[in-house]
């Protein structure tokens, strides 16, 4: 691999335990994007407190107050285009995994895809989720994924 950056993206690699677990490793690669995940990393307890334990269910009613507390909050990264697609994110998440039943269906059900496919597929799905995050996202729950050069 060359050294091109992808030092700084490397997440820990392991399949989520459930669809909390995939909203929170989703939710991550949209706050990785521009800085290394060790930086997302060493805030990631804030994150979660902040973001209710990424219960989709909980952050997909969030409104106006909920988005300020956490613009406001230095335990997290305060993007509010990033924050507000948590927001959006989280409902696109439980339509999914009320259409599949689970998200990991959902992955299973795209995991025969071409890689750009599955990436586009995702991308259209959740904001602020381009090939970087898609990238690490996939490579964050375990599956296939390209070498970095060929993404």
């Amino acid at each position: 691999m060359p050294k091109d950056g992808i030092d700084n993206i490397i997440p820990p690699r392991n399949k989520p335990k459930n669809d909390i677990g995939y909203f929170e490793i989703l939710t991550k690669a949209v706050f990785q994007a521009g800085f290394s995940w060790k930086t997302v990393e060493k805030k990631w307890p804030g994150f979660e407190e902040i973001f209710d334990g990424f219960d989709p269910l909980k952050i997909s009613k969030w409104g106006d107050g909920n988005i300020l507390r956490a613009l406001e909050s230095p335990k997290i990264i305060r993007n509010p285009k990033k924050i507000e697609a948590t927001v959006y994110n989280a409902q696109s998440f439980i339509d999914t995994v009320e259409e599949h039943g689970s998200f990991e269906n959902y992955i299973s059900s795209i995991r025969d895809e071409e890689y750009v496919d599955k990436t586009k597929m995702l991308s259209k799905k959740f904001k602020w989720l381009g090939k970087t995050g898609a990238f690490f996202f996939f490579l964050s729950i375990n599956e296939e994924v390209p070498d970095w050069a060929h993404r």
